[in-house]
C-alpha cells in the first residue's frame, strides 16, 4: 500500500501480514516517515486472521500467534492492507475463527495429518472450550479423512453437580461422574497434558504423585483405547491377576496384539449397576495364531466390601486344535477358591 492511501485509513482497521507467522487485524494508529526511508505504521493489534503455519521437525508444532491483544507495533508499510470486512471479531473470536479455518483446511483438502488435526483441536479447547466442541461437531459433518475418523481422544468438561465432579463429553453431551471413575484420564496443565486418575476431594493425581486441584470448568481427556472392551477388561484385572494372565498368554505363544474378539460382561455391571455388589459371570476373548484359533473363557467373580474387595478369576484356553489350559487368581480376602 502507497503511502497517501494509507494516510487515509488512519484511525480505520487494517491487515497486518507476517507471512509464514500469520495474519493479524489492527487499527492503524499513525503514519511514520523519515527521509529517503519507506514509510511505517504504528498499529494497535485488534485481533488474528489467520493463524502462522505449524512445523513438523518433533512431530507437531502449533505456530502461535505472535501478537497480542492492545499491543502496538511498529511495521513497515509492505507488510499492511486494507482490512475491508463490514465487522471486526474479538481477539478471542477472531482467534477461535483462525483455528476452525485451519480444522476445516485439514478435513477438506486431504491433508491427511492426525497429529495437525489432533494439535489444532486441542488449542481451541484451550482458547474456546464452550465454543470448542460445537465447532468440532460441526466440522464431523464435512467428509474427513481415515485418520481424522479415528481421532484418539474424548475432551470432557468438568462441572460441579451438587458438589460432585461430573465430566460432561463435549460433542455427545455424555455425562461421567468422575467419583469412581477406574479411568486413566489427562488433565491439560499449564505444562502440557498431565496422565493419572481421579484420587478424592476434587483432586488429580498424576502418575508421577504430584496432586492437583480441579475447579468446574477444567479440561480432561481419555484416549478411546480405554474404552475397548478387551482394554477395559485388563485395567479391571488386579495387578498380579494382569501378570498371571500376560504371563499365561506367553506360555501359550499369544501376546494382546493377536486379540480378535472380547466379549467384556463384568465392566458392562460394574458400570450399569450401582447397587449391585456381588458380579459372577463369563467374559469370552478370541486370538488368532497364524491359522488357528484360541478363545479363554474368563469366569469371574467380584464381591465389593467396605474394606478390600474380594476377586476371583480363572482363565481356561482352549483352541481349535484342542489344546486346553487353565490359570486361577484369588487376592488373600478369597477363600474356599
Amino acid at each position: 500500500m502507497d503511502r497517501k492511501k494509507a494516510e487515509a485509513l488512519v484511525g480505520n482497521l487494517v491487515i497486518i501480514t507476517e507471512n509464514q507467522q500469520g495474519q493479524y487485524v489492527g487499527e492503524l494508529q499513525q503514519i511514520i516517515t523519515a527521509p529517503r526511508k519507506p514509510w511505517r505504521g504504528l498499529v494497535k493489534i485488534v485481533s488474528v486472521h489467520t493463524l502462522p503455519k505449524p512445523t513438523f521437525k518433533n512431530g507437531v508444532e502449533l505456530g502461535l500467534p505472535i501478537y497480542s491483544a492492545g499491543e502496538m507495533i511498529e511495521i513497515a508499510g509492505s507488510k499492511i492492507v486494507e482490512y475491508d470486512a463490514p465487522t471486526v471479531m474479538t481477539y478471542e473470536e477472531g482467534l477461535t475463527s483462525a483455528i476452525s479455518k485451519e480444522l476445516e483446511s485439514v478435513l477438506n483438502f486431504g491433508q491427511q495429518n492426525l497429529l495437525l488435526y489432533e494439535a489444532l483441536a486441542d488449542y481451541l479447547h484451550q482458547v474456546n472450550p464452550i465454543e470448542a466442541s460445537a465447532i468440532i461437531n460441526d466440522l464431523s459433518v464435512v467428509e474427513t479423512p481415515t485418520e481424522v475418523d479415528n481421532i484418539e481422544y474424548l475432551y470432557y468438561t468438568l462441572e460441579n453437580r451438587n458438589n460432585s465432579p461430573i465430566l460432561i463429553e463435549e460433542i455427545h453431551r455424555k455425562e461421567v461422574p468422575l467419583e469412581g471413575c477406574p479411568f486413566e484420564f489427562e488433565l491439560k496443565t499449564s505444562r502440557g497434558w498431565t496422565k493419572g486418575s481421579y484420587y478424592s476431594n476434587w483432586t488429580f493425581e498424576a502418575l508421577s504423585g504430584k496432586k492437583y486441584k480441579l475447579k468446574e470448568g477444567k479440561i480432561l481427556r481419555l484416549n478411546k483405547k480405554h474404552l475397548e472392551p478387551y482394554q477395559l477388561f485388563l485395567n479391571e484385572l488386579d495387578k498380579p491377576a494382569l501378570q498371571s494372565f500376560e504371563h499365561f498368554l506367553k506360555t501359550n505363544g499369544l501376546t494382546h496384539k493377536q486379540v480378535v474378539t472380547c466379549h467384556n460382561s463384568l465392566v458392562g455391571q460394574l458400570l450399569f449397576s450401582s447397587e449391585q455388589k456381588e458380579f459372577i459371570g463369563t467374559n469370552f476373548i478370541t486370538y488368532q495364531d497364524q491359522n488357528e484359533i484360541i478363545v479363554i473363557q474368563h469366569h469371574y467373580e467380584r464381591k465389593l466390601n467396605p474394606g478390600t474387595d474380594t476377586v476371583y478369576d480363572r482363565f481356561e484356553l482352549t483352541s481349535t486344535t484342542g489344546m486346553r489350559s487353565i490359570v486361577t487368581y484369588t487376592n488373600s480376602y478369597t477363600s474356599g477358591k
